[in-house]
Formats: structure tokens, C-alpha cells, sequence
């Protein structure tokens, strides 16, 4: 009986973490999203370069990588951005954020 309460308080400490983790989001899911959400537009001109940036997270405790538009635009070779869009991939704990950024 203990070790089945030892079990219950470790998975509720690994669970927190990660649901709060996404309290910030617009859309979420604890086990799982696939979605995009659109960003700002900085301008109105036509974008003919896309730059990406990707950064994971494992049950909320690890995270890993650099998703910011500035890396998204540096890896596009961007210098004026017209607008961007982060997709959100959380499948059981294991989260992935792409950022992609359109622009000249």
C-alpha cells in the first residue's frame, strides 16, 4: 500500500511541471497537441525566405534548444521579417516548439 502512494505523489510531481509548463499557451494539452498558432506581422511585403528554430522538452523538467524568432530568422538568413508562426507538437511529456519565420 505504501508503494502505491509513493507512486501516486512521484507521477503527480512529474504531471505539475509539465501542465504548468503550458499555462502560458493559448491552446494546450497535458497529453497531447499537435497545433499552430500564428505570431505577430511585422510588415506588409511579401516573404520569400523561411528560416526554422526548434527546442524540446521531456515531461516538463528538461528543456532543450534555442525556438526564438531571432534563431528561426538567423537560420533563414532573414534580415526583415514579415511575420511568423510557432507550431506545437506534446505527445505524453515529450514536447517539440518549432518557430518559423517568413521574411526577406
Amino acid at each position: 500500500m505504501k508503494k502505491i502512494q509513493v507512486l501516486m505523489v512521484l507521477g503527480l510531481m512529474l504531471l505539475f511541471p509539465a501542465q504548468m509548463s503550458q499555462a502560458s499557451e493559448s491552446v494546450y494539452g497535458l497529453f497531447y497537441k499537435n497545433a499552430t498558432e500564428a505570431g505577430d506581422g511585422f510588415s506588409n511585403v511579401a516573404a520569400y525566405k523561411k528560416g526554422k528554430a526548434t527546442c524540446k522538452s521531456y515531461i516538463g523538467l528538461v528543456g532543450l534548444g534555442d525556438c526564438s524568432i531571432t534563431a528561426a530568422a538567423k537560420d533563414g538568413k532573414i534580415k526583415n521579417i514579415a511575420y511568423y508562426d510557432i507550431h506545437t507538437r506534446n505527445i505524453l511529456g515529450y514536447k517539440k516548439v518549432t518557430t518559423t519565420v517568413y521574411g526577406n
